[in-house]
């Protein structure tokens, strides 16, 4: 940003702590009366040095470390990470623990989006819809503890399978929760559609094209906005996707009302993703018979070999490079995660729009800074 000031200009921080920002970043406006004129972004307030840390631990104290990427997808980041190890180790997967695994990871998508969608419309001052999504929200975590025993961060994964199987009445329990979701997603649908000031926050404001989203590397809901259906779950299917019957949920728009739409179809499609591996699920081990690998995995060195391994995150393609040099720890694990590459889209995009209308637009691309503080 040219740091040049003229008279009628003032430049203005918003962050790294703010009420309108989901985690500590800061932007820098340049206003010229309401209107932003120039922008431009900082990061790295709370690096954590996770690539490094892995270098540091053997692979299956990695799979704890990877949960702290972006507490909200502990699982997708465990699924990257341990798809990375099972592709060197040539690890295949009964298809048991395959369907419980996109259960956990379909049920983390919807929490997510709807955390997302909650602290959204608190930026834009709908306070009461991040009432409305932790409520639902908290169901979804249950569901998850009830699997895991634990909420957030989960370390469920394991090489091979996963730590423990669904419990009893898992099914009973949570096709009551999806089907209260599924009118409660309506609900919040029919709001954002009929409430005119919410309309006038969102339809055409914060812009983004498909060719401006292709060359910055955006991937997830802020992608498919823009009419692109990229999903790594369809393009390159993984686990048991390519047996199961979903839709890529796209807009054309490309703007905020756009983003959230998408969120919204995408909570859909999981929770019919979620009845079908609930309805379908075989019975079987679920780690591959007569190996070594188990629930306690003892120290393992994996082949060396390197590899590349992705997964749809709830906020795009999460992504791992991994290099292992035969020892018990990898040489190098190398993340590309999904909300980096978005957060590049932020300047341009509030460029030209007013400062009330900066907090709508960062909220849209549903942030998580700790993935891009790694």
């Amino acid at each position: 940003m040219e740091e040049f000031v003229g008279s009628d200009e003032m430049i203005l921080h918003l962050g790294p702590q703010h009420p309108m920002q989901p985690g500590p970043f800061r932007l820098n406006l340049k206003l010229k009366g309401e209107t932003v004129v120039d922008a431009d972004l900082e990061i790295g307030f709370i690096h954590k040095g996770i690539e490094k840390i892995l270098e540091n631990r053997t692979y299956l104290q990695g799979i704890t470390i990877v949960d702290r990427i972006c507490y909200l997808v502990a699982l997708s980041n465990e699924e990257c990470f341990v798809g990375c190890v099972e592709k060197l180790a040539g690890i295949e997967v009964p298809e048991r623990s395959q369907y419980i695994r996109v259960i956990m990871g379909e049920l983390t998508r919807i929490q997510s989006h709807l955390l997302g969608m909650g602290e959204f419309g608190e930026f834009i001052g709908f306070v009461s819809m991040f009432m409305y999504t932790i409520k639902e929200r908290e169901e979804i975590l249950s569901l998850i503890d009830m699997v895991t025993g634990a909420r957030i961060t989960h370390a469920y994964l394991r090489f091979g399978g996963v730590r423990e199987d669904l419990p009893e009445g898992f099914k009973e329990k949570a096709l009551p929760v999806l089907n209260s979701l599924k009118k409660t997603i309506d609900d919040y649908e029919e709001m954002f559609h009929t409430d005119s000031i919410y309309r006038e926050r969102t339809v055409g404001v914060g812009t983004l094209t498909a060719d401006s989203a292709k060359a910055l590397g955006v991937s997830g809901p802020a992608l498919r906005a823009t009419g692109v259906d990229f999903d790594i779950r369809k393009a390159e299917p993984y686990l048991v996707y390519n047996d199961l019957d979903f839709k890529v949920c796209t807009e054309t728009a490309g703007d905020i009302f756009a983003r959230i739409q998408v969120r919204l179809n995408e909570i859909r499609e999981s929770i019919y993703i979620l009845e079908q591996c609930l309805d379908q699920i075989p019975s079987g081990p679920l780690f591959p018979e007569n190996t070594p690998y188990g629930r306690r995995t003892p120290v393992m060195r994996v082949p060396a070999g390197e590899v590349f391994h992705r997964v749809e995150d709830p906020r795009g393609e999460m992504g791992m490079y991994m290099i292992s040099d035969g020892s018990d720890k990898p040489y190098r694990v190398k993340v590309r995660g999904p909300f980096f590459p978005t957060l590049q889209a932020l300047p341009p995009l509030i460029i030209g729009t007013t400062v009330a209308d900066v907090a709508a637009i960062s909220g849209s691309m549903d942030g998580c800074t700790s993935e891009a503080d790694r």
